[in-house]
């Protein structure tokens, strides 16, 4: 994720102090979050009193980030729309930068050119590895399926 740094700020790590408060804040938002649960924020202040609706989906993610800060965990947020060089997406899918040009002049991940650069989004990206694992998935299933067949369990 660090190459990613130019497209989104540097990967922020908790201090120890801050990881202590995201620790209790995260096991407060658990069960919210495990149950798909919405719920409503409430800012005192001395001049007023703020409540904010937090949806669903947003309370899953804030208790990511929690869980994350109080592991210490860096954490990076990168925007869908995001458009990465060809190492960074081969960074980001752990792969070799060799190995993504073959994909990208193949036709299977999805890519423009800027000037002599080609720039890949991060969406397509996440689309690849949502396929890829799938069809890791279906031929691990397909070897087992033969395995059995040939009654070699």
């Amino acid at each position: 994720m660090l190459a990613l740094m130019d497209q989104t700020r540097e990967p922020f790590v908790a201090d120890e102090a801050e990881a202590v408060v995201a620790r209790r804040a995260a096991d407060s938002l658990k069960a919210v979050a495990e149950a798909h649960q919405s719920v409503k924020v409430s800012i005192g202040g001395p001049d007023a009193n703020i409540v904010v609706p937090l949806p669903a989906s947003a309370v899953a993610m804030f208790h990511a980030v929690l869980e994350a800060m109080a592991n210490r965990t860096p954490i990076s947020l990168i925007p869908h729309d995001a458009e990465l060089s060809t190492q960074q997406a081969a960074d980001f899918l752990n792969v070799s930068r060799p190995f993504l040009i073959r994909q990208l002049e193949g036709g299977v991940i999805a890519y423009r050119k800027v000037g002599a650069h080609r720039r890949v989004r991060f969406s397509d990206l996440l689309v690849y590895e949502r396929q890829s694992r799938h069809a890791q998935s279906k031929a691990l299933a397909d070897l087992h399926e033969e395995e059995r067949r040939l009654g070699l369990e």
